[in-house]
């Protein structure tokens, strides 16, 4: 059974964490004045009951209960205690074959009758009951004694709600060498079984601690960027941004409905001009070796990893999500890999790890390592092997067991990251292959 919460306004903050802070607008009809009860009907299954709050300057909200009896055979029977139930038989074509009359006398652990003067455990027979009483609903509600000083009586619903995300995902095409296009889309999902209607949402990116701190964060006023002239596609909606001190806020300006079970998306940028870098890069470590290894040789996989500069995607703050990257020719796509990325803005580099190059080999050979308590040395050949049509260029980190290792000879110039890693960059012709070597050593104290 699904439901529709409609009200005079609403809004819906989403975090990516699989919750959301949901605010209405309500209004109630009272026949009278003063102390009463006020029934709040229609809460999420995922709500969390400590977390629902009333706010009214029409009445002062005296006590809440919280309550879930949903619809069940047993909260059936447990409400007609000490009243009479009907008993039936059905048929194989579902029409009645038998009925009588018992008195339920008791529903703890078995329901237990009186039939005819006589006492029946756990009768046989189906039950028929003639209405559902009115503290029995499909959907949590809370029970408040109000003191109301208007009739008709405006209030505001919070709560906290699990069964609600959003999350942030990107194709993008790689169309030549350095050029690109890109699509980006807000997925949002509501799990729950209640739909909202025409909600102001924003979207909150951080990681918010719900155990003991409020969600419903202050931020920043929002702003509109700039980046809407690139988007050409009259379907996209562009985030306002806002901030807190440790979240970013990505605010949807026209109002939407989240259905119940449903899944949407919303394009909010395009730019079909897209510059990026293609980085091949290594990884080799000598601290696997140990004391006196002899010759050995292992091939080592080169990586690809796209780089984008995020002022370039949008003047906004990118929101951290996963991109799928395809090669795009002539209309024809070929997918190539996914890659996820951070929160970046200006200019942070969104950088893509999409994974492993076939046309590039690397062969890299430990001529000799010898170690002692003295002195350790270790020669070092690398075969780079470019079967592309074009040159590369290839970011190669050698990382070191210990920060007391020195390159005494190398044939190229490398950059020294820190004690542990050295960074060398190989330019590799189309169709060729390059040796690379390097000594080290290591003197101890």
């Amino acid at each position: 059974l699904l439901c529709n919460v409609m009200t005079a306004q609403m809004t819906i903050k989403i975090y990516n964490q699989g919750r959301a802070l949901v605010q209405e607008e309500r209004k109630k009809k009272f026949s009278q004045t003063g102390k009463q009860n006020l029934l709040v009907p229609n809460l999420p299954h995922a709500a969390e009951s400590s977390s629902i709050n009333l706010f009214s300057d029409d009445m002062q909200v005296m006590s809440k209960e919280y309550i879930y009896h949903p619809i069940s055979v047993e909260s059936l029977l447990s409400v007609n205690t000490d009243k009479e139930v009907e008993l039936v038989k059905y048929g194989e074509d579902g029409s009645i074959t038998f009925s009588t009359v018992g008195k339920l006398i008791s529903n703890v652990n078995v329901a237990v009758f009186e039939i005819d003067g006589k006492i029946v455990v756990n009768p046989p027979y189906s039950y028929r009951f003639s209405d559902i009483p009115n503290n029995i609903k499909e959907y949590p509600y809370l029970n408040c004694v109000v003191n109301s000083s208007s009739k008709n009586a405006n209030y505001n619903l919070t709560y906290i709600t699990g069964g609600i995300d959003w999350k942030a995902e990107y194709n993008l095409y790689l169309t030549s060498d350095n050029n690109s296009e890109i699509e980006g889309w807000y997925s949002i999902r509501n799990d729950n079984k209640i739909a909202y209607e025409n909600a102001d949402v924003t979207l909150v990116s951080g990681d918010v601690n719900f155990a003991i701190q409020d969600p419903n964060l202050k931020f920043t006023k929002f702003r509109t960027t700039a980046a809407m002239s690139r988007i050409g596609d009259s379907q996209s909606i562009q985030p306002e941004t806002g901030e807190t001190e440790n979240y970013f806020l990505f605010h949807i300006p026209d109002k939407i409905s989240l259905s119940a079970k449903s899944e949407i998306r919303n394009k909010f940028v395009t730019n079909n001009k897209l510059p990026y870098k293609n980085v091949y890069h290594i990884s080799h470590s000598l601290s696997r070796f140990h004391r006196n290894t002899p010759i050995q040789k292992n091939d080592i996989p080169v990586f690809i990893r796209l780089e984008l500069q995020a002022k370039n995607v949008g003047d906004f703050q990118i929101p951290s999500g996963t991109y799928k990257v395809y090669e795009k020719d002539q209309g024809n796509l070929t997918y190539i890999g996914v890659g996820s990325s951070k929160i970046a803005e200006g200019k942070d580099m969104i950088k893509l790890e999409i994974g492993k190059t076939h046309d590039i080999l690397c062969t890299f050979t430990i001529q000799g390592y010898k170690i002692n308590n003295d002195r350790g040395d270790a020669d070092l050949d690398a075969v780079f092997d470019n079967r592309k049509d074009k040159p590369v260029s290839i970011e190669w980190i050698e990382q070191f067991s210990d920060g007391r290792w020195e390159i005494t000879n190398s044939q190229i110039n490398y950059e020294k990251l820190d004690a542990y890693r050295a960074l060398f960059t190989i330019d590799v012709p189309a169709k060729s292959k390059k040796t690379i070597s390097f000594s080290a050593k290591i003197e101890k104290d």
